[in-house]
């Protein structure tokens, strides 16, 4: 698949959907109403777990960088839209690990000549995709199955909200 938006939720487990250009250029405008939401065409979206927790730096960069590599390659986005909570409380070590994955993001796609990286905060993408700024995990889930989509976890779902407004901020020129 070449084209489209790659999306990633770089928490502790990687949340990421991907949609291929034909599915973007089908993607309806705008907001919607609660219980009016129209179906969004197919993507693919899933969970990466990088590793158990404490592994050394080197290789905990590096499982993420050949994973998101292997992303890269095999859909080749124009855009790469990307969440990163960054810990406030979770001390240096969570933020080094957050800042890190960043600057994988950064790297790997200059090196493959994607012009279009995003970052969105966290509340913004809940508030574009749910209406509420602090919506739960279970309200992303259900967001997404009003959007005709079936992800496997909460990392997935927030994965789906991030590339919805990925097409919302790059297709239709939005501002959330």
């Amino acid at each position: 698949m070449a084209g489209g938006i790659l999306s990633l939720d770089l928490g502790r487990m990687t949340g990421w959907a991907v949609a291929n250009r034909s599915a973007i250029s089908a993607w309806p405008a705008g907001r919607f109403l609660l219980g009016r939401t129209p179906q969004r065409p197919t993507i693919l979206c899933g969970t990466f777990t990088i590793g158990p927790t404490g592994l050394p730096h080197g290789e905990y960069y590096n499982r993420f960088a050949k994973w998101l590599d292997d992303m890269l390659t095999v859909h080749g986005p124009d855009a790469v839209v990307f969440e990163a909570a960054i810990p406030h409380h979770g001390g240096q070590e969570a933020a080094r690990r957050a800042f890190g994955k960043i600057a994988v993001v950064d790297l790997l796609c200059h090196r493959r000549g994607v012009k279009a990286v995003r970052e969105v905060a966290n509340n913004t993408v809940k508030k574009a995709f749910t209406g509420n700024g602090r919506a739960e995990k279970p309200a992303m889930i259900a967001a997404c199955h009003d959007r005709g989509w079936n992800p496997p976890d909460h990392n997935a779902a927030d994965g789906c909200a991030i590339l919805e407004c990925g097409v919302r901020v790059l297709k239709h020129g939005e501002t959330l």
